[in-house]
């Protein structure tokens, strides 16, 4: 037979299913079936648009940019609170390892000896505008659900 705290909480410290504050955690947790998860867009959106441009013949370019940018925002529009800083601190490391990775898979034969790091030095540079860009994204998202959500008013 489970032990009751005092007044009815369980073991968590949480009033039974009627309590306040089971329905406010219940609010806070995300709904695990119908929604989609962060890491989907953050990493697919990217990938499906380096696949894209690589594809049309251009290397990873804009439409890799444009999917980067989109992804970071749909994964902090999807994520919970707690997963807000994940999405952003994220950001960067997903655009620069898809980026990186999908030159060297598609181009592995010209990065051997010294032209690896060459070519490493590139990826940074041609993807730290579009991780500059993906960062500012997510923070635009969570400020507008922050605001809409009313947690970002004060009493």
């Amino acid at each position: 037979m489970p032990s009751q705290r005092g007044g009815g909480a369980d073991a968590d410290g949480v009033r039974g299913d009627s309590g306040p504050v089971r329905e406010r955690a219940r609010r806070a947790e995300p709904s695990g079936s119908g929604r989609l998860p962060a890491a989907l867009p953050a990493i697919g959106l990217p990938v499906l648009g380096a696949l894209v441009d690589e594809v049309t013949g251009s290397g990873v370019g804009p439409v890799f940019a444009v999917c980067a940018v989109l992804g970071t925002a749909l994964a902090a529009a999807v994520s919970s609170r707690a997963g807000w800083w994940w999405v952003t601190a994220a950001a960067p490391a997903v655009v620069l390892a898809v980026a990186s990775g999908t030159e060297y898979l598609v181009h592995g034969d010209k990065y051997q000896g010294k032209a690896l790091a060459t070519g490493a030095l590139r990826w940074v540079v041609h993807a730290f505008p579009v991780m500059a860009a993906a960062v500012p994204a997510a923070l635009l998202v969570i400020v507008v659900r922050s605001v809409r959500s009313g947690r970002g008013r004060r009493g």
